[in-house]
């Protein structure tokens, strides 16, 4: 075929490599669904269930004072696992969910650190109230200071024995480490919110070298077709 041909198929053959929606890339989570329990699988604070065997010992629930790939902290001092065991709800992912009201008087948060690179994220995890009142069961999330809300009974239409998404976009301008938070808020009576599959991804760009390559293409098939009808 013609040099305009070959360059037409070119073109769309790079704008077919290079021109669709950016992809999106996982940003890795430790225990995102909280799968994991204390190192050395020590037994629960409150039903003394070793963390391994919440889905084969009732009540299939449990409150611990540390969690596997998360910091605790907070004047609570642990929190609650519950399995798929338990009658409350199935987890949205895996088997395990979680809530940060560890019982009277403890109320506290989990934290880790993620290393991110400018561009522009997506914080998604999963919310069940455990209750309709709303003064107990709010949970605030934030990221760094680019990050910061809060979740409760009908956010997003969240009902007691439902998950509801709760999706945030945002953009980081500076890339270093941030800080990923979740904590509970309101009464510290043992019934708060619940918490699973805890997801962050961003978006990534197509690479500019492709474009570029892209535009010299166009910008030859151009000057082919200029030459073409001045002779």
């Amino acid at each position: 075929m013609g040099l305009r041909r070959a360059l037409q198929a070119m073109l769309l053959a790079g704008l077919a490599g290079f021109g669709l929606p950016a992809a999106a890339a996982t940003i890795p989570i430790a225990n995102f669904s909280f799968e994991t329990g204390p190192n050395g699988n020590q037994p629960g604070r409150t039903n003394g269930i070793r963390f391994n065997n919440l889905g084969s010992t009732a009540p299939g629930w449990d409150t611990y004072s540390s969690l596997s790939g998360w910091t605790m902290g907070g004047g609570g001092g642990r929190v609650e696992i519950q399995n798929n065991l338990s009658t409350t709800l199935d987890a949205r992912d895996g088997s395990n969910f979680i809530s940060l009201d560890g019982g009277p008087g403890r109320n506290s948060s989990i934290s880790q650190s993620l290393t991110l690179g400018v561009g522009t994220y997506a914080l998604s995890f999963w919310y069940s109230p455990e209750n309709w009142n709303a003064a107990t069961n709010t949970i605030s999330y934030n990221l760094g200071n680019v990050v910061n809300g809060r979740v409760t009974v009908g956010t997003n239409g969240a009902a007691v024995g439902v998950w509801t998404q709760v999706y945030t976009r945002f953009s980081i301008l500076t890339p270093g480490s941030y800080t990923l938070s979740f904590a509970a808020l309101g009464a510290a009576d043992g019934v708060g919110g619940f918490i699973d599959d805890v997801s962050l991804i961003t978006t990534v760009p197509a690479p500019a070298a492709g474009f570029a390559a892209l535009t010299g293409l166009a910008a030859l098939w151009g000057v082919k077709r200029r030459k073409r009808r001045a002779a």
